[in-house]
């Protein structure tokens, strides 16, 4: 498993440009008695960035683990794998 995750490792000389779409969400099971999005709770929570083609299809990803919602949290997927040059879609989520 360890030769996987160093071969599939990023070298960050390469950040995603073109069409690119960021979500941020919480990986986990059902908690109970609490809906939605839970800052509490013990669900991971994650933002992924998806580059597409100019099909629409998905030529590249990157998922990284966030504390939180904050827009410090998040800004680490724009500043370690995407370029200025990119066009970001996002929900509007501001953290």
């Amino acid at each position: 498993m360890l030769k996987v995750r160093e071969a599939m490792a990023s070298s960050g000389n390469n950040p995603m440009d073109g069409d690119v779409h960021v979500d941020e969400f919480v990986l986990g099971g059902r908690d109970e008695r609490k809906i939605g999005r839970s800052y509490d709770g013990k669900k991971k929570k994650a933002v992924t960035a998806v580059q597409l083609t100019g099909e629409g299809k998905v030529e590249r990803m990157y998922t990284m683990k966030i504390d939180d919602f904050s827009a410090q949290s998040l800004q680490y997927i724009f500043i370690n794998h995407i370029s200025r040059n990119a066009k970001v879609t996002t929900d509007k989520w501001r953290g």
